[in-house]
């Protein structure tokens, strides 16, 4: 039992040792770590907010409406004013690219899931605050809100 007490505490020694030696150059470690904090960029702002929230959001803060469901759902109604740019359709990234990113971003799709999805793809893009709508458009729906009839025009996904 001595022995194993022994190798033990030799071992603990040992690796404290090694890790007060790996520190030598402590002063390059900070620089370096001062630079990669530099080069973060700042992340944007996100929420999820019920449809009323989202509602009284729009009409006091405008900003670019995104719908990021597939074309097949899209066509039983939008959110009046929304862009459509389904989620994972080829150009998703070169639809997103065009929008402005330090205006508000309001997402929706058609139940809540896609959107949180979307909003982590434009926070990774630098786009500034972000809202997703709880519910999707059926809880906009459900609401009583507008929906409306999507102006389709080819080649504008």
């Amino acid at each position: 039992m001595k022995k194993y007490l022994l190798i033990f505490i030799a071992a603990i020694i040992s690796i404290s040792f090694v890790s007060c030696n790996t520190q030598d150059g402590g002063d390059e470690t900070s620089e370096k770590e001062v630079t990669q904090r530099r080069k973060i960029k700042r992340i944007g702002t996100y929420k999820s907010l019920n449809a009323n929230e989202f509602n009284d959001l729009l009409a006091s803060k405008p900003g670019t409406i995104l719908d990021v469901r597939e074309l097949e759902e899209v066509k039983h109604g939008i959110i009046e004013g929304a862009i459509i740019a389904p989620l994972y359709a080829d150009n998703f990234q070169e639809t997103i690219s065009t929008l402005q990113k330090d205006i508000p971003i309001y997402i929706y799709d058609g139940s809540g899931s896609l959107s949180i999805i979307a909003a982590k793809t434009l926070l990774s893009n630098e786009f500034s605050e972000i809202y997703s709508l709880m519910g999707g458009i059926t809880a906009w729906g459900m609401e009583g809100f507008k929906i409306v009839n999507p102006k389709v025009i080819k080649g504008k996904f």
